[in-house]
């Protein structure tokens, strides 16, 4: 993902927030189909390509196997076992007991910064956290059945507060371990791209599901 910079303001009846902060703005799939075949698919979710109606014909876009992927609005499409679908801001990814939503929104009350965000929701289906044992700053909750608790800000009701904290206590190492070097580069501290898949018995622990 890219995270950008964004200074915004939350205002409700106790009072006017600025918060300079920051969201999500770029989603990038890289994922290895077809068994044998080993054809990539390589897919983008684009919050700047959102128009004022929170959608427009180019927020989803990608390859398969090195062939162009554009998906327009309900619109769906398959690379191998590697299915995704769109909504009016919203794209669905599935693939081998993962799903992935992406959905695009506004971001209310901007100042200066990207107009639109992307939020992110992940969930795994039947033993398909304890095949992948996955990692990076999200993956890793799906390898651990305790709570991960860690640093949160505060937002004080009024005035100006700049957003610090990055899950530390709650993430193995800290967020600059987790940088990459470009839109579909895999490799950081924690990868397991490359990584064989592990052999789960019927007696084994299954995934966590969201």
């Amino acid at each position: 993902v890219l995270i950008e910079d964004a200074t915004f303001v939350i205002t409700d009846d106790k009072g006017s927030l600025t918060v300079d902060g920051t969201y999500i703005t770029q989603v990038h799939v890289n994922a290895i189909v077809g068994g044998e075949k080993q054809k990539p698919v390589r897919l983008s979710v684009w919050a700047s390509e959102l128009n004022e109606f929170n959608t427009g014909p180019n927020f989803v876009n990608g390859t398969c196997g090195g062939g162009p992927l554009f998906l327009g609005m309900g619109e769906g499409r398959s690379c191998e076992e590697f299915s995704m679908k769109v909504g009016f801001s919203s794209v669905v990814f599935r693939v081998d007991g993962w799903t992935f939503k992406v959905l695009g929104n506004w971001v209310y009350g901007s100042i200066s910064g990207p107009t639109h965000r992307l939020d992110v929701t992940f969930k795994g289906k039947g033993d398909a956290a304890s095949r992948y044992l996955p990692h990076g700053i999200v993956g890793q909750s799906f390898a651990s059945y305790m709570a991960r608790h860690g640093l949160r800000d505060f937002y004080p009701l009024s005035g100006r507060v700049r957003t610090r904290a990055q899950a530390e206590g709650a993430i193995e190492g800290d967020a600059s371990m987790y940088e990459v070097a470009g839109p579909f580069a895999t490799e950081f501290r924690f990868s397991r791209f490359t990584a064989a898949l592990v052999a789960v018995s019927s007696g084994d622990a299954s995934a966590i599901s969201d």
